[in-house]
Formats: structure tokens, sequence, C-alpha cells
């Protein structure tokens, strides 16, 4: 059996597509999904879709853990999951660019912006990677590529 890692709860990776929910959501990123069908692309943007939760997760932990807070009276901006997909995807309509932007001038995430700004930005790459997955599995359907973790590894972050 196949499982991956579905926003904290594992299950077999082909029960996907008997999901509604995850049905919409790939057909909204333009992928054929129909409950009760198993496909490449399906099982693609499974695949994609806990990358994308796993990197706003970990953009959580980094700008949370990491952030210098000058003053107990100082308020970080929210860093849920939510909130962080509204913020990239709505606010900065999903260009990362401007988001790196915003995060470098909150002058309390500075230890995050100098980790993630290593090896040529290699962390901003793999933030990338992993919370636009889902737009790659699109950009890859009809292919027999993967979206998956393993490639993510040889991100030079994991050194």
């Amino acid at each position: 059996m196949i499982s991956c890692f579905i926003i904290s709860l594992s299950g077999d990776i082909f029960e996907s597509s008997n999901d509604e929910s995850f049905c919409s959501r790939a057909r909204g990123f333009g992928i054929d999904v129909r409950p009760g069908q198993s496909s490449v692309a399906a099982s693609n943007f499974a695949f994609a879709e806990d990358l994308h939760a796993l990197g706003f997760v970990f953009l959580a932990l980094l700008f949370s853990s990491l952030a210098e807070v000058p003053s107990p009276e100082y308020r970080l901006p929210p860093l849920d999951e939510d909130s962080l997909q509204r913020l990239l995807g709505e606010i900065f309509k999903k260009n990362f660019d401007e988001f790196q932007e915003y995060c470098r001038e909150e002058e309390s995430w500075d230890r995050v912006v100098e980790l993630l700004d290593k090896d040529d930005g290699a962390g901003w790459q793999l933030l990338q990677s992993m919370c636009f997955a889902r737009e790659r599995a699109s950009e890859l359907q009809g292919s027999f590529q993967l979206v998956t973790a393993q490639a993510l590894l040889a991100n030079p972050i994991f050194n």
C-alpha cells in the first residue's frame, strides 16, 4: 500500500480520488480527477498537496521559532498555515519575490531571512518548491514526472 501524509493524517493515496473535495481542488489546478478513478496525475497531485501543506507548516515553524521579538508588547504577524496561505496567495498573488521582500522588511525575522538566504537562497527555493507544489503538479500533467519530497532533499539547506 502506498501511503502519504495528508495534513497530519496518513491515508492510502489511491483513496484520495474518492474524496470530492480533493477532486475539486485538483480540477481547480486543471487536473481532471474523477471520483473513484486513480491516475498518475491524481497521485502526483496528492503528493503535491502534501508538500504544499508541509511547506506552509515549515514556513510557520521557521518564522515563529526563529523570530526575535523586540519587546513583550510586540505582535508578530499571524503565522498559522491559513494566514500564511492567504498572505502568499491573496495578498501577494503567488508572487514569491514580493513575499520574500515582505519577510525581509520584518525586522524580527532577520535570523530566518539570513538562514533562507544561505547558499544563494536555497531555503527560499525549497519553500517556493513546496508551497507551489500543486502548481508544479499541474505543469507536469501528461508527463510521468512526479512532484516528490525526495527531489527536494537535494536542496543545500539539508546539508
